[in-house]
């Protein structure tokens, strides 16, 4: 038993030093041009080290984005019936410190060289997320004005985390949270 938890202590070291070594690669380059040899060699590993958990380039990028994804899920599930009641600060405080924890994968993913479809992902499963999560929202989201405002808020908030990211996160996740609620909440005013 306690040989299956070194193993999957260094199966996570290992993931971990090949994500820094592609968000090192992705901040120069775009995706289709970096190579395994160029990641692995970067990471300090061999490539078939590699190859026991991704494809190629692109899968690994996409399992990175899947567990991404998988952490907001559970952000989002946390907070369950609580935004009517307690707003939005306690989730976007669990959201930007996932991204504070984070801001090296998310540099990269908001950038030119990111994968261009995760923000299109993004949106998506955001709908999707509040859609079940916030059953209220049903109704209102058949109008064209809520389609409107609802892109208006994800991606001027992708718009704000790209920017706090690209500033090292220099203000706290409690500021960021404090201050997306406020141009959410001006937003939303009739």
């Amino acid at each position: 038993m306690e040989e299956v938890k070194k193993e999957d202590r260094r199966v996570r070291r290992t993931k971990k030093l090949l994500t820094q070594a592609l968000t090192q690669l992705m901040q120069e380059k775009q995706l289709k041009e970096i190579t395994v040899r160029e990641l692995t060699d970067l990471a300090d590993m061999n490539r078939g080290t590699f190859y026991l958990y991704y494809k190629d380039i692109f899968d690994m990028l996409e399992k990175i984005e899947d567990s991404m994804f998988e952490a907001l899920d559970e952000i989002l599930a946390r907070h369950v019936r609580e935004v009517p009641e307690k707003g939005t600060i306690p989730i976007l405080l669990d959201l930007f410190s996932f991204i504070e924890e984070n801001q090296s994968i998310c540099r990269v993913l908001l950038s030119p060289h990111g994968d261009m479809n995760f923000l299109q992902r993004l949106d998506e499963v955001l709908r999707e997320k509040c859609l079940i999560l916030w059953p209220g929202m049903k109704n209102a989201s058949e109008s064209p004005e809520f389609d409107y405002h609802y892109h208006f808020i994800v991606f001027g908030c992708a718009g704000l985390i790209r920017s706090w990211v690209n500033r090292n996160c220099e203000e706290s996740s409690a500021s960021m949270a404090a201050l997306t609620d406020t141009m959410i909440r001006r937003g939303s005013l009739h």
